[in-house]
Order: structure tokens, then C-alpha cells, then sequence
């Protein structure tokens, strides 16, 4: 019998063995082993691992992975109910929906600004503590490369875990060491070039911050309520050792584009977060 393969973006129950580093190198044929992303479209979107043998299967008919190996990225090929499903490389903000997720998330429309003005770049040593489901960590994991590392704190062991299993699907995890610590007891790391904390009070960690932080660089905090954002901003202010402290809140909007009805999509993510940023100076 043939057996069925493959992951809904949302799944979270499929094995990561192997990472998907596979499928986000710079050959543009499928292989097989690759994770591939599946479009056929807005709804029906799929990070499908291609193994001989095997089909996936959609409402929208099904698929021979077989007949997908060889296939140039970015082509077409028909289900069997004569559907096209696009033959796509995962990018990672697709690879982030396949994610297990274990807490609430840092979106992408924020997690990107956190990352610019970080400034963090290839080699960068960084501090990420809670790291959650590990969507922000995947990001930071990217920008500096193989050369930099990561090292991610929480105090959970099932968000660790999580965390883990994530970053090696992403094939990111030889960039991160994960570390089972309260941040508010110290940061082990000196001379970062970046700090990211996501914590219920990140005020409690701007002594340990500064003391971890090379001069000049950055302090970047996600908080979700206005009141977080106040403790925050008061607290690098009193502390001394901060300067060019500022506060955001992203809004992004989609727009759905049809010939003579161009309009905002009627839902939108609105509220995620606020953003406190700030770098450390010499006293």
C-alpha cells in the first residue's frame, strides 16, 4: 500500500529528522529528502518531506512525491484532481508555521525589527532569553551565521525542549546553545553584541544586561502590555548605563488586490507587542 506524507503548516506532529536545511540549499532541482513548500493556494499550503514511494494527499487531490524529484523549484505539477501545486523552497517564515509551538510567539512583523535594530550581523555573539517556541531564535540563528553563536536561556524544560526541536528541523541548531537558567540570576556570556530578552520583567535584567553587553550594543525587549513598556523604559533610564532608549509597536496590514476592488484584507493581525530599545553607554 502507499503510504501518505507531509505537513500541513500548522501540524506540528511531523518528524524532523534531517532538518530542512536540505531544501534552502543552492540546488534548484528537488531531491529526495528534501522539505519542500507545497502551494496550491492561499488556504492549502504544505511543508511536504519528498521520499519515493509515498504521495500526499489534499482535498484537492493528491500528489506522487516520485514524480516531484528532479522537478526544477518553482514549477508546477498537477494533483490528481488537475490542481496546480507550486513546487517551492521553504523560506523560513514558512518553515516558522510548522514549528511546535509550546508559548505564545515573537510574529515575524516584529521579530524583524528587533533584528535590524539589533544590528547584529555574521559573528555576532547574542544573549536571547525566553526563548519560547523558538521563532525569534530562528531569525537571530540566521543573521549571524555560522560564525556567531546564539546562546538562549529559559527556565522551562519543555519550552527547551521545544526550542531544540525546532531549531534542528530548521537545521540551525549548531548555531545555539540552549541554557536552562533565570536570566534575572545572571548572564554567564561578556562582551555580547546584542541582548534580546521576552520576559514578564525585563527591568529585573538591566544590571545583569549591562554588565554582559560590549560597550555601544544593543538591548532590544518585547513585552506585551504598556505597562511593561513604562517599568521597562524607567528602569534603563535610571540605571545610568543606557542611551538612545525608544519604544515601537509594529502594525502590518495585508491588502487583497482585485482588478477595480483594491481593499485592506477584512482580518489583520493588530496587537502583538511593543518593542523597547536601547544601547549601553559608558559610566
Amino acid at each position: 500500500m502507499v503510504g501518505i506524507t507531509g505537513v500541513m503548516m500548522n501540524d506540528t506532529s511531523s518528524d524532523a529528522s534531517g532538518g530542512i536545511r536540505n531544501a534552502m540549499n543552492n540546488d534548484y532541482t528537488v531531491k529526495e529528502g528534501d522539505y519542500i513548500f507545497l502551494l496550491i493556494d492561499r488556504k492549502r499550503r504544505y511543508i511536504v518531506r519528498v521520499e519515493k514511494g509515498k504521495i500526499f494527499g489534499t482535498d484537492k487531490g493528491y500528489i506522487k512525491l516520485d514524480e516531484v524529484i528532479g522537478k526544477p523549484y518553482g514549477s508546477a505539477i498537477k494533483t490528481s484532481l488537475g490542481y496546480n501545486a507550486y513546487i517551492l523552497k521553504p523560506l523560513h517564515h514558512d518553515i516558522l508555521y510548522g514549528f511546535k509551538r509550546v508559548t505564545q510567539v515573537i510574529y515575524p512583523k516584529d521579530s524583524s525589527f528587533m533584528i535590524f535594530l539589533s544590528g547584529i550581523k555574521p559573528g555576532s555573539r547574542v544573549v536571547e532569553a525566553g526563548i519560547g517556541t523558538g521563532y525569534l531564535a530562528t531569525y537571530i540563528a540566521t543573521i549571524i551565521g555560522s560564525s556567531g553563536k546564539l546562546y538562549a536561556y529559559d527556565v522551562r524544560d519543555d519550552v527547551l525542549k521545544a526550542a531544540e526541536h525546532n531549531l534542528e528541523k530548521a537545521g540551525l541548531l549548531e548555531r545555539v546553545v540552549l541554557k536552562k537558567k533565570d536570566v534575572r540570576e545572571g548572564i554567564d556570556e561578556k562582551d555580547l553584541d546584542a541582548i534580546f530578552l521576552d520576559i514578564p520583567d525585563p527591568w529585573n535584567v538591566v544590571d545583569h544586561a549591562y554588565s554582559s553587553l560590549k560597550p555601544s550594543a544593543t538591548l532590544v525587549v518585547y513585552v506585551p502590555t504598556i505597562n511593561q513598556v513604562e517599568k521597562t523604559v524607567l528602569a534603563l533610564r535610571r540605571h545610568g548605563g543606557f542611551t538612545d532608549i525608544r519604544s515601537y509597536e509594529i502594525l502590518l496590514r495585508e491588502y487583497q488586490v482585485e482588478e477595480g476592488a483594491v481593499r485592506p484584507h477584512t482580518l489583520m493581525i493588530g496587537h502583538t507587542g511593543y518593542i523597547v530599545f536601547s544601547r549601553k553607554i559608558l559610566r
